[in-house]
């Protein structure tokens, strides 16, 4: 019931480049888990799906548990990059949100005070592009 709930919201979204001004959720002290995703939770859903993970659409970030010490330090610096950045923002916009091809998580442009938060990652070295189709490559060498 609870999904069902949630399909209905997230299908019920205008087609168009809306915004939607989700508030962030705090987890273990954080609101990203790493440079790509961020916690938030969704109004009008019930409790136990509110809360949600956002896939933010465009760039793929090294993972916090890489395969290599270059990988998860780039991680980190990504993550730290993502935190600061939502922690000291005044508006946090997800647009054009959609269900990503991994269920409970949501994939959605993300705006931190005006500026598109994909393109600031890989400006600074900390995410590269990403369509969400193509095989993502390697961060490790070798």
């Amino acid at each position: 019931m609870a999904c069902t709930a949630a399909v209905t919201l997230l299908t019920s979204i205008p087609a168009v480049a809306a915004c939607y001004d989700w508030p962030l959720r705090e987890y273990r002290g954080n609101y990203a888990y790493d440079g790509d995703t961020i916690y938030v939770a969704i109004p009008g859903l019930p409790e136990e799906i509110a809360n949600m993970s956002v896939r933010v659409r465009g760039v793929d970030t090294p993972e916090v548990r890489g395969k290599c010490e270059s990988e998860k330090q780039l991680a980190q610096k990504a993550r730290d990059y993502a935190r600061q950045r939502l922690k000291a923002a005044t508006n946090v916009e997800f647009c054009e949100p959609e269900w990503g091809r991994y269920g409970g998580r949501v994939v959605a442009s993300v705006r931190i005070d005006g500026s598109p938060l994909d393109l600031e990652l890989i400006a600074n070295g900390l995410a590269r592009p990403y369509d969400g189709k193509t095989k993502r490559q390697p961060w490790c060498q070798g």
